[in-house]
């Protein structure tokens, strides 16, 4: 039997119908900050490339530090594209932060709402998904590993989309008292891989800083089996 992670992981594929309406171009009026949302038309090369400063460099982000037994990896190449660099780097960053709000059982954690747009699908689907394991009174355990990334520009301006494939195989739910793996179980081995999108946008004041706006998933997609 093959073990997995508890729902608040694997919903993202359940909501997937919500989410992606959520990528259709709508704008939010949440953050005056950031201009509209779009689609994808290009890719961007996978080549790495020297980084050129910008204004991101200087924020304080937030730290995270995840305990001895969980362990999240992003094994992908950084574009040679100096937005879609700063896009995927973000996205990664918020796929991080959701987990670190996890593990410090926090829905309110600053970390993820540093990479969120206020408001949007992607602040809720972040909160959405730290509160299900409070509520369970859950944490994770094992390994969260995420490749293959591709990022791709929006046909709005300042937009990027980052999808990548997650692996749940060797990630597990643990009880907060107990210290223990929750048991669970998948019908299909399949159902451990999710294909990914996040939709990032960037700040008009703060060059190179890059927010999730929406994020969509597909369970047991062809190209991350």
């Amino acid at each position: 039997m093959n073990r997995r992670t508890l729902p608040a992981l694997t919903a993202l594929a359940t909501a997937t119908a919500l989410l992606l309406t959520a990528c259709g171009g709508e704008s939010s009026e949440a953050d005056e900050e950031i201009p509209g949302a779009g689609e994808s038309s290009a890719e961007a090369s996978a080549s790495p490339s020297e980084k050129v400063p910008t204004a991101a460099d200087k924020l304080d982000r937030p730290e995270m530090k995840f305990p001895s037994d969980f362990k999240i990896t992003f094994d992908w190449q950084e574009p040679s594209d100096p937005d879609a660099a700063a896009a995927l780097g973000d996205a990664e960053n918020y796929i991080k932060a959701i987990h670190y709000g996890i593990i410090k059982q926090d829905p309110e954690d600053a970390a993820y709402k540093f990479y969120i747009e206020p408001f949007s699908q992607a602040h809720t689907y972040a909160k959405d998904q730290i509160q299900q394991y409070v509520d369970g009174g859950w944490s994770l355990m094992g390994e969260l590993r995420n490749t293959d990334a591709k990022v791709v520009k929006g046909k709005a301006a300042r937009t990027q989309l980052v999808t990548f494939c997650q692996d749940e195989t060797k990630a597990f739910g643990k009880d907060v008292k107990t210290g223990k793996e929750v048991d669970g179980s998948a019908d299909d081995p399949k159902d451990l891989h999710y294909s990914i999108t996040v939709l990032m946008r960037e700040s008009e004041k703060i060059d190179g800083y890059w927010r999730a706006v929406s994020i969509e998933g597909e369970q047991g997609a062809a190209e991350c089996v």
